[in-house]
């Protein structure tokens, strides 16, 4: 079945969650693997503006590069009025600290920095001229080991 390009999704991380998109990882461990990078190599290898989705599931927090560098390059690649749907480890639940991958472990709060429109955005907007409007946020399941957000591009 030939892959849905045109619909401007990237899968960045995927581990085995394999979407009807472009699908990166570190290394091209199984066929639908389309594209084999190391997310702390900048730039990453995607063009301005190349995708109206970018869906970063369990993938940030392994990074060397810190998250506001990597959300700063996911601004990049996504299109004006994009979206971008990132999942994180929860600080406040033990099995966060468990994944020796894991450099780091974060609050739903993080994304308020980034949104101009919070509290958190105006006060620290100094941070990143690459600014999100947080749509949604919620924990994924009743042991709150993780939060999904969905963030959607802003152009300034």
């Amino acid at each position: 079945m030939p892959k849905s390009t045109e619909l401007g999704v990237l899968n960045l991380g995927c581990g085995n969650k394999i979407l009807d998109a472009i699908n990166h990882d570190l290394y091209k461990h199984r066929p639908e693997v389309d594209v084999a990078w190391d997310l702390n190599a900048l730039p990453w290898p995607w063009e301005n503006s190349q995708f109206q989705c970018v869906w970063a599931l369990s993938v940030l927090e392994h990074l060397d590069i810190d998250l506001l560098t990597a959300m700063n390059e996911v601004w990049r690649i996504v299109t004006p009025g994009g979206l971008a749907v990132v999942k994180l480890p929860y600080w406040g639940v033990a099995i966060s600290y468990a994944d020796p991958t894991h450099r780091r472990v974060f609050d739903p709060q993080v994304f308020d920095t980034l949104d101009p429109s919070t509290e958190r955005g105006q006060a620290y907007g100094f941070y990143t001229p690459f600014k999100w409007k947080v749509e949604r946020r919620e924990f994924v399941n009743e042991e709150r080991t993780s939060f999904v957000a969905h963030l959607r591009k802003l152009v300034t």
